[in-house]
């Protein structure tokens, strides 16, 4: 499979994922158009991941993101985004003469399941929402339990949710989402107390067994530069790079 493949996979994916968490989880609105997915999320005012919409073409009308600042603008919200690849310029440029800037670039990544090193001995088993919010929270320093409201309301049998455990605590995490033949990775997040481990590895060995068995043909994900060479020892590729551009009041 090419990178183009990979890359349309995991573009599609990250939207589904989109409209499950601006929509589902968060209670917002989900609006789409086209080649474009928004979510719009009123009680997270200054969140431009749950406020933000989606690019999945080369293609962006100025006036598109005239309306989409005027409905933000009218549910209250004061920072929202565009996600979009870093090889589509003419979204890039519409969003430069917008006033719009980058605040983040992230690797893409992808790989066929077949491709991937999947020993089928990984300790990680299944976990709840609420758990892989709670494990995120901790690895990234969430006072507020931010990620495990959002997640633990959904209803089952959209995420499937993994965990791998020290001394008997839910230690590192995943979420994973299938849409079409491609097991979309998130929430991958391990407590500071259990790094360098291997608990991740594991974990993911456990998302893209289960993703093989149930026919996937392909896994993506989005990386932080940390979790980049963790992904590419297991191997992925990258075949994105996925920027937010965003607008602050």
């Amino acid at each position: 499979m090419d990178d183009s493949t990979l890359r349309e996979r995991l573009w599609q994916g990250f939207a589904r994922l989109q409209a499950v968490l601006g929509g589902k989880a968060a209670g917002g609105e989900v609006v789409e158009r086209g080649a474009l997915l928004a979510s719009f999320v009123p009680h997270a005012p200054d969140s431009p991941t749950l406020n933000a919409a989606i690019t999945l073409e080369d293609a962006l009308e100025l006036q598109t993101l005239h309306e989409l600042n005027d409905r933000y603008n009218e549910i209250g919200v004061r920072r929202w985004g565009v996600w979009t690849d870093g090889s589509y310029g003419a979204v890039q440029r519409v969003l430069h003469d917008a006033g719009m800037r980058i605040t983040s670039s992230s690797p893409g990544m992808g790989s066929l399941i077949d491709d991937l090193d999947i020993n089928g001995r990984a300790p990680a088993g299944p976990a709840d929402l609420a758990t892989v919010g709670r494990v995120n929270d901790l690895a990234y320093g969430n006072p507020d339990s931010r990620l495990e409201r959002t997640l633990a309301p959904l209803p089952r049998g959209i995420l499937y949710a993994y965990r791998a455990d020290l001394e008997g605590r839910p230690a590192s995490v995943a979420l994973a989402l299938h849409h079409g033949e491609d097991c979309g990775i998130s929430f991958v997040a391990t407590a500071p107390y259990a790094r360098r481990q291997g608990l991740a590895s594991d974990v993911m060995q456990r998302v893209a067994q289960e993703a093989r068995e149930a026919g996937l043909t392909s896994t993506t994900l989005q990386a932080t530069d940390l979790g980049e060479r963790l992904y590419r020892a297991l191997g992925y590729r990258k075949v994105s790079d996925m920027q937010l551009w965003e607008r602050r009041r």
